[in-house]
């Protein structure tokens, strides 16, 4: 029976990835289906990156971030799930993620209107203003997809997106992800595709992302398994 305990307690641990090994999810270059650990579980090279951070942010780094596309354009996905009790809504626009070089910078951040709004060489972009605010409860997922046609921000699913087709750019290798130290606490699971995905895509890898347990409920759920079989066998 301690043997058992012992694997049951283990595969807690384990039960994350395994439950949710689905295509697109390991197609991604890196990913975190839990965030705050800073161990990536997914992704054909998480294993080279890696994650340091500052008073001002946290910073992904090790390899290159993004692929190319029509016209040797950057094409680059970035999807993530925010717990919005923990955004603050900020005195100024802050960068949620900036994904740069040395030389350019693309990214999301938040305005003082608590909207999503799209990022340009570390400042705020005109465009894509995302319509509604965050909100102040419970989990929100977005997808930032740049690529030949400029940059779409999906907010919650698929199907609700805003658009720029001014923010693009290409013959750039992003090699640094920086996600500001006030809003990196916020974010629950992030996933980095070096490709466009479609908006067929962005739903499919939504609903993979959905099914992922929390890692809290994964383990209670296995560790209360091993409980009842041990007091079946003291019975």
């Amino acid at each position: 029976m301690n043997k058992l305990l012992s694997t049951l307690i283990l595969s807690a641990g384990m039960s994350l990835s395994a439950t949710a090994a689905t295509s697109l999810l390991d197609s991604s270059i890196v990913g975190y289906s839990d965030f705050a650990s800073q161990t990536a579980d997914f992704g054909t090279l998480k294993d080279s990156v890696s994650i340091t951070s500052d008073d001002s942010n946290l910073t992904l780094s090790g390899i290159t971030f993004n692929g190319y596309g029509a016209n040797n354009r950057d094409v680059m996905s970035v999807t993530m799930v925010l717990d919005l009790t923990k955004i603050n809504t900020p005195d100024a626009y802050t960068a949620l993620f900036n994904a740069k070089n040395s030389s350019v910078s693309w990214g999301v951040g938040l305005n003082t209107d608590r909207k999503l709004q799209g990022l340009w060489n570390n400042t705020s972009y005109n465009g894509p203003v995302v319509d509604t605010p965050l909100g102040t409860e419970g989990s929100l997922t977005i997808s930032v997809v740049t690529g030949d046609l400029g940059t779409r921000i999906y907010f919650g699913d698929s199907a609700t997106y805003y658009s720029n087709s001014g923010l693009k750019f290409g013959n750039q290798q992003i090699d640094q992800i920086l996600m500001d130290a006030g809003l990196a606490e916020s974010i629950e699971q992030l996933y980095i595709h070096d490709s466009l995905l479609s908006q067929e895509q962005v739903g499919q890898l939504m609903s993979e992302i959905a099914s992922i347990p929390e890692p809290a409920t994964a383990s209670l759920g296995l560790l209360g398994l091993a409980a009842l079989m041990m007091r079946r066998r003291r019975a």
